[in-house]
């Protein structure tokens, strides 16, 4: 027995590492016998490899099938996720140009209340002029802002000339000399386009430029 020759290591103290070590060793004679018997067989063993090399081919094209599979869903949830957050941006956005157009009435009201009245130090004109302040800043808050017109050149993007106004000043021509009614834009969106009059240059000062040119 392994425990009775005293130079030998006692059962309990003999490592996992030796014991691999033998069976391998075991493993290798046990080929090397098979061999030499004539058990060792190269035929069944290339069969065995080829078969093995067919199974590993098979659970490749399964691998990389399901890898594409995954990758296609993958993509399609994406898809589907991007198309969703348009969708609901764009909703959104819907729904808030809805409701600042039934605002602007109610700003376009303030501005005249503002506009017609002469006393700017009553109380009354001070109360609705901060609430008109007021109410113009919770627009800000949304993205939406005035746009600009007196003194700019005509955008038919912008503006929406209700009328031609001559004039005699050559600087003037072809821009925007009054606003009937303020335009907006919301998150870069024209929402309503500002009603201007446009100025024209009358037939005289036309054929005065000529004359100069």
């Amino acid at each position: 027995m392994c425990c009775e020759n005293s130079k030998t290591k006692p059962c309990e103290e003999v490592s996992q590492e030796e014991l691999c070590c033998k069976d391998q060793h075991d493993e290798i004679e046990d080929i090397i016998d098979m061999a030499y018997e004539g058990d060792f067989n190269v035929e069944e063993l290339m069969k065995e490899k080829a078969a093995l090399e067919g199974e590993l081919a098979d659970l490749k094209r399964q691998y990389e099938a399901l890898y594409s599979e995954a990758a296609r869903i993958k993509a399609d949830f994406h898809n589907y996720k991007r198309r969703t957050e348009s969708n609901v941006e764009r909703l959104r956005n819907s729904a808030l140009t809805e409701i600042m157009l039934e605002l602007l009435p109610v700003v376009d009201n303030f501005e005249r209340a503002l506009n017609s009245e002469e006393d700017k130090d009553t109380p009354l004109y001070k109360g609705v002029s901060l609430i008109y302040r007021q109410l113009l800043s919770v627009i800000e808050k949304f993205d939406m802002a005035p746009i600009k017109s007196i003194g700019e050149a005509f955008d038919p993007s912008l503006h929406e000339a209700v009328a031609v106004e001559e004039i005699s000043d050559t600087e003037l021509d072809g821009k925007i000399v009054k606003e009937i009614q303020r335009g907006y834009v919301l998150k870069g969106e024209v929402i309503r386009p500002a009603k201007v009059i446009v100025g024209k240059l009358t037939d005289e000062t036309e054929e005065e430029v000529g004359k100069d040119e």
